[in-house]
């Protein structure tokens, strides 16, 4: 399985805008309760997942690019390519404008080479997403248990929320998985680290395996190019070879309490007068923090007041923290960031 380490079973706001749009619409529809669709879950992910025991080995290769022509200039583009031939052993290589990374992992030991000081957040869940639609199954079947279930458009949304808080202000954010009631496939998934959306299913050996999948917001739509059997090469899974880096660059997701402890002093926000809507409420994000402590990416704003929204980006893009070690080793982290506002109409 790709490295993917998670501290704690926190969190996270959906990437993408349909995430949004399906939270609206969990408003309507037959409502009842999540936990016995457990199985029907389970059964999606299997089916598509690709780097599981059992998968015949192969290769796969996607292109990035924005979803949206409007995005066009957002520098979200690239390739995943992937040689696979067990959970245990496997090759990886990602590129973007800003950074490409290869990297080995054979019988826990790892070979990785990195151009480049940040891995895109973005990049990092679309490159999961394609062979994992559900990175941490058990971590969201236990979730579910709270969550509601929706029949609309001939799919079934079971949705739930998660809390998170700056020490004080408590707010939540939303987290869906949908299922094809036809084929029985995941259509999206979204919740703590990971999420997408998922089209053009084809068969490779057994499993039914999403060729397009949308993460992230701006968007990101990966096509896969090739997915086939795998042509071992002599040392393709070498971790012996020269050159590589040390440390390996790793990304961790931490809650939001633990990610604050890090958070360097910094001006409150000047919140402005506002016509419309609540005077005291909470803006809540996802922000990508780097290894030496900035914020790299946000995620969409989940507001009590919209009309604070330019103000409570700004206060978090100016954020700095203390550089995020684990065993020593400084690591990019990602979690949310709550910010709690007061202010007045003009």
């Amino acid at each position: 399985m790709f490295v993917y380490i998670c501290t704690d079973s926190y969190w996270r706001p959906m990437r993408n805008t349909l995430a949004f749009t399906l939270l609206a619409i969990c408003l309507v529809g037959t409502q009842a309760h999540a936990g016995d669709q457990a199985g029907r879950i389970k059964k999606a992910v299997h089916r598509s997942t690709l780097d599981q025991p059992g998968t015949k080995p192969f290769h796969l290769k996607a292109v990035l690019a924005p979803s949206r022509a409007r995005d066009n200039d957002s520098g979200r583009t690239g390739e995943v390519e992937i040689w696979w031939k067990s959970p245990t052993e496997w090759k990886r290589e990602v590129r973007c404008p800003i950074f490409h990374q290869v990297q080995v992992v054979n019988n826990g030991q790892v070979w990785q080479k990195n151009e480049g000081d940040y891995f895109p957040e973005w990049l990092r869940q679309t490159a999961v997403e394609l062979v994992q639609p559900i990175p941490r199954l058990d971590e969201v079947l236990h979730q579910i248990d709270s969550g509601e279930v929706k029949d609309m458009m001939g799919s079934t949304y079971i949705s739930w929320m998660i809390p998170s808080s700056n020490g004080t202000a408590k707010s939540w954010m939303g987290a869906t998985v949908a299922i094809n009631d036809n084929s029985g496939l995941l259509f999206y998934g979204g919740g703590s680290g990971w999420g997408g959306l998922f089209h053009d299913y084809a068969d490779f050996h057994g499993h039914m395996v999403p060729r397009t999948v949308a993460v992230g917001s701006p968007e990101v739509t990966a096509k896969v190019t090739v997915l086939e059997d795998l042509h071992d090469s002599p040392g393709m899974f070498d971790t012996s070879a020269g050159g590589a880096d040390s440390p390996a660059l790793e990304t961790v997701l931490l809650d939001e309490q633990t990610l604050r402890r890090n958070l360097l002093p910094m001006k409150e926000a000047a919140w402005p007068a506002v016509k419309d809507g609540p005077l005291e409420g909470t803006v809540t994000t996802e922000v990508a923090v780097d290894r030496a402590g900035k914020v790299r990416e946000m995620g969409p704003l989940v507001s009590t007041n919209t009309g604070l929204n330019d103000t409570a980006r700004a206060q978090v893009e100016a954020m700095r923290f203390q550089p995020f070690q684990q065993n020593g080793v400084p690591v990019q982290v990602v979690g949310r960031i709550t910010l709690a506002f007061k202010t007045t109409r003009p």
